[in-house]
């Protein structure tokens, strides 16, 4: 089911190799935090789905070319020791870079990123999954992951949370931004948290867009053009993120690119049709590397991330357009946003 074999090319491989590439979105902190594992070791991909293993560690994101990864601190769940394990994740995180120094980096800006780029180092930004963590004070919560160095938050996951209502909620439903959602958009804005509008339900976009001074993007989502979804944007969706100066991550997880079974092939379907609606500019990579997600067939974890490039080589991409897909976009985002 795993299988779907992909030579690269020695051009697409020195294409991937020149780009600074950034993957916006993996739950890798989620899985480190509840089980013991040897990020510093290679560890094969699965032959078949297992939600248990990871598709990431040092080797296979130097063997993927990958130079900076968004990761997430996944606040999915309202109940106390859901909170615990949610704050627990940004110790995991400075555990991660400590214990790996030679190999790791914190970062937060596009600086900070080309910085451990330039002394061989893989960069770690952090981004928040749902607001349930911090919905009962949201000026305390984001004053703290402020402080951490979080870079983004997106306020929904797969239910409503109350700062919103989630994109799995019926449209008849939807109730959008919540005056808390509102309160806390605005308070990423003033510390400079770009938000992210993953999750969000139809009405809870727009609110954000309308709310929101500051460009927002979306940190892992398909375009429900190619595939409709409910996690996937629209073209009018696209369209106004990259008009604002935003970029959409687009997501590697199976059922959002076009079914259980689909290939690797459709992932560059999507990441086609969002330059078609919003332009080169607005697109990048959202993998969702270890989120309990099923991959596309050719994508068994980070290290297959070249067969990508390769694909898009084969369709006509060359330099400029794979340095803007691959890490470039995001870089011109981190710096332009906030």
């Amino acid at each position: 089911m795993r299988g779907f074999p992909i030579k690269v090319s020695a051009e697409a491989a020195a294409a991937h190799e020149r780009a600074l590439v950034i993957d916006l979105h993996n739950d890798a902190l989620t899985k480190l935090t509840h089980m013991p594992y040897d990020f510093s070791r290679a560890h094969g991909p699965a032959t078949f789905y297992n939600p248990t293993r990871m598709d990431l560690d040092i080797p296979r994101i130097r063997r993927g070319g990958i130079d900076a990864l968004g990761c997430l601190m996944f606040s999915g769940f309202r109940i106390d020791p859901g909170r615990r394990r949610f704050w627990r994740q940004l110790d995991r995180a400075r555990a991660l870079a400590s214990d790996h120094a030679g190999d790791l980096a914190l970062a937060r800006t596009a600086g900070d990123i080309r910085a451990a780029h330039a002394a061989g180092k893989i960069a770690l930004f952090l981004g928040v999954e749902g607001s349930y963590a911090i919905d009962d004070d949201v000026e305390g919560g984001v004053a703290r992951l402020g402080a951490a160095g979080v870079r983004f938050l997106g306020p929904l996951w797969e239910r409503d949370s109350g700062s919103g209502t989630s994109c799995r909620t019926p449209a008849a439903r939807d109730q959008g931004l919540t005056e808390r959602g509102r309160a806390l958009v605005r308070a990423c804005n003033a510390a400079g948290i770009l938000v992210d509008v993953s999750h969000a339900s139809k009405k809870t976009f727009w609110d954000m867009i309308e709310t929101s001074t500051a460009p927002v993007f979306s940190s892992h989502s398909g375009a429900a053009g190619v595939h409709q979804h409910p996690r996937n944007l629209d073209d009018d969706q696209i369209r106004v993120v990259a008009e604002r100066g935003g970029v959409v991550g687009i997501i590697f997880v199976s059922p959002y690119l076009g079914g259980m079974f689909c290939s690797v092939e459709r992932i560059a379907d999507h990441i086609e049709h969002v330059v078609k609606i919003g332009g080169e500019d607005a697109v990048a990579l959202g993998s969702d590397f270890d989120g309990f997600a099923l991959l596309p067939r050719g994508m068994r974890d980070a290290a297959d991330l070249p067969r990508l490039t390769e694909i898009l080589w084969r369709r006509g991409w060359r330099q400029p357009e794979l340095d803007k897909l691959l890490g470039e976009n995001v870089l011109r985002y981190f710096a332009t946003a906030a």
